[in-house]
């Protein structure tokens, strides 16, 4: 806290907020007054009786872990917050210094900076202006005065949860997510647990391209901070859909990609206006029940399922195809049933293999984060942030 007025050698760079201000930004990040008081006060109670051991007549004045706490968001415990043990035992005040020791505890217990700030400003008016001020570290040559520490920091924060956070995958639908969930525990077991995807069976949410592009359009204009995979099916609908998204300017952790293409699908069998015949079908109407071989596409006489080309689309200038639906029911039962067997090593080589390429396609869109592994503390320059204004590039 600070109400002294700036003089020539402060407030050179400084944050100021009032303390209303800051307990709301700190209730939503789980640092409520109320929530950091009770922790605070059940730790004090556990230490018990060695809370006294340097000031025992101080059991009389805190009876409890709640009466420390209280005190430590008064006026005097803030300045207990911010001096010197040895300084306070030299001046002879044994409650700064009860109140001092109880803030190392606090600190050592529950590191998270925000955890005391929260604590500090607890009893505060919420009028109160809160002032941080940097111009020591300017006038000691650590930060300059166009710099601006808050967009570094979140960006070190958006790089770091990139880099060590899930991959979200947005997907057309419950089948498309559950199927390739499994093709990643199949295929690479080791990296599975790190990518969520978006459940639509247990929330009911509808899905389809438009869906998909809307996901992720709302993510991004959020701010989510992990990496997004969006995947889409390899047909006029899902081509229109990356094509919509490319247009847009999604941030470089963003990522829409199409259903591999598939090698038996350049050739086809179809049912059109002018009857059966055979087409590639590759960006026109592979869907995820594609994925997994031909072999799991045959009927009982042993030919394919044919496409079937659906309404004419003229922003894409070709049909939509699809399998019917009674057959794509059918192969959707046969991909879970094959999919349920809980050694990988025993699916067909087919089956396999459209694990490892659903697999691959998602790890490849993931990318590698441009993660400086640098915390605030480091001494590199800002030059190596790993954001927008970032000049250092390292190529790999």
């Amino acid at each position: 806290m600070d109400t002294e007025p700036a003089s020539w050698n402060t407030r050179l760079m400084h944050y100021a907020a009032t303390a209303g201000t800051l307990r709301k930004r700190l209730d939503l990040q789980g640092f409520s007054s109320q929530r950091v008081r009770d922790l605070s006060a059940a730790l004090f109670d556990e230490e018990g009786s060695e809370l006294f051991h340097y000031w025992p007549e101080g059991r009389r004045i805190y009876p409890n872990g709640a009466a420390i706490a209280a005190a430590l968001a008064t006026r005097r415990g803030q300045q207990a917050a911010s001096g010197a043990l040895s300084e306070l035992r030299n001046n002879n005040d044994p409650d700064k210094s009860f109140l001092c020791r109880q803030w190392e505890s606090v600190r050592e217990s529950f590191d998270d900076p925000r955890f005391a700030l929260a604590l500090s400003l607890s009893r505060t008016r919420p009028s109160t202006p809160v002032i941080l001020d940097l111009t020591d570290l300017v006038l000691g040559g650590w930060l300059a005065t166009e710099e601006r520490p808050h967009r570094e920091a979140r960006s070190r924060m958006s790089s770091k949860v990139a880099a060590s956070g899930p991959v979200i995958v947005i997907t057309e639908g419950s089948s498309d997510a559950r199927w390739i969930r499994r093709s990643l525990e199949v295929a690479s077991p080791e990296v599975a647990h790190f990518f969520e995807f978006l459940d639509f069976a247990g929330t009911k949410s509808p899905g389809g391209t438009d869906r998909v592009v809307s996901l992720t359009k709302g993510m991004a204009a959020a701010g989510v901070m992990n990496r997004i995979v969006a995947v889409l099916d390899n047909d006029n609908a899902g081509n229109e859909a990356v094509q919509q998204l490319a247009q847009l300017d999604l941030p470089a952790h963003v990522v829409v990609v199409n259903l591999p293409t598939i090698e038996y699908a350049n050739h086809y069998p179809t049912v059109g206006p002018d009857g059966p015949s055979t087409a590639n079908v590759n960006g026109r109407a592979v869907s995820i029940e594609f994925m997994f071989g031909e072999n799991i596409l045959h009927d009982s006489t042993g030919s394919l399922f044919p496409v079937r080309w659906q309404a004419y689309n003229e922003r894409v200038n070709a049909y939509q195809g699809r399998l019917d639906g009674r057959h794509k029911k059918e192969v959707g039962r046969r991909i879970d049933q094959v999919l349920s067997a809980s050694d990988g090593f025993a699916l067909p080589d087919q089956v396999a293999e459209g694990c490892r390429r659903l697999s691959e396609m998602l790890i490849r869109a993931s990318g590698e984060p441009r993660y400086i592994p640098a915390s605030e503390a480091s001494v590199l320059t800002a030059l190596w942030r790993n954001d927008p204004y970032c000049a250092i590039k390292v190529d790999t």
